[in-house]
């Protein structure tokens, strides 16, 4: 989905200005879910993201408005699988809000999502233990994740001057970001990454603010951050 991936991948830091999203996503016990995203953006960021988005390139990279016209959402879920069952737009004081949920029928169709980006990758697999099933994002794909995991470990040594002028430069266009990833898993959660946290019996969330962004390190793992956790699949459908 070529305008929601362009929204998307905001969520990745990758530009400025006020912004929240909330996303969503519930798996069930026989692998099929929704995936629901909440989305408040500044009306002059929207203007920004046009401006980087010459006319020429539109038809590659996608109309960053996409993502508040419901047909042409509709008609892009539909192309990836999924199925839109709810969509709604407004505008209160120079913000714009989306507020839309797709269903997907199985897990294979959740991996071909655009919801989370072009980039996005997501993984099923079986759990450190017998009944067990783990569940993983990478936002960004998993070579992103080691290279910026790599990355961060080196800049624990030695300092980079780049990424420190880097994030110099990024930490005030930062301000107003809130992004939230949530996971609403059919059994209960045992284990799940140092990024998340339980938020219920059978839920994790994972929260990334600019105040959470210090350092340079900081910076370079929630660019691209993996999202983890373990849980109880026993009873489910999910590995048949």
């Amino acid at each position: 989905m070529r305008g929601i991936k362009s929204l998307a991948l905001l969520s990745c830091l990758a530009l400025s200005g006020c912004l929240e999203i909330e996303q969503t996503v519930t798996l069930t016990a026989d692998g099929s879910g929704t995936q629901s995203v909440r989305m408040v953006i500044r009306e002059g960021l929207l203007t920004e993201l046009a401006r980087r988005q010459p006319a020429a390139r539109l038809g590659e990279q996608g109309d960053p408005l996409a993502v508040f016209h419901k047909e042409k959402v509709d008609k892009e879920l539909t192309e990836a699988g999924l199925a839109l069952t709810a969509h709604k737009v407004d505008r209160v004081s120079g913000m714009r809000h989306v507020d839309l949920t797709a269903s997907f029928a199985n897990f294979a169709t959740l991996q071909k999502s655009p919801l989370c980006g072009s980039s996005a990758e997501w993984e099923l697999q079986k759990g450190p233990k017998p009944g067990l099933g783990k569940l993983t994002l990478y936002p960004q794909g998993k070579i992103a994740w080691q290279q910026a995991r790599q990355k961060a470990k080196s800049m624990a040594t030695q300092l980079d001057p780049v990424a420190e002028a880097f994030l110099r430069k990024r930490q005030k266009e930062l301000a107003g970001l809130d992004v939230v990833v949530r996971f609403k898993l059919p059994g209960k959660v045992f284990m799940w990454t140092k990024n998340m946290k339980k938020t219920g019996e059978q839920e994790v969330t994972a929260k990334v603010t600019a105040a959470q962004i210090k350092t340079a390190q900081d910076l370079v793992r929630r660019l691209a951050p993996r999202y983890e956790v373990i849980f109880d699949a026993r009873g489910t459908k999910l590995f048949e």
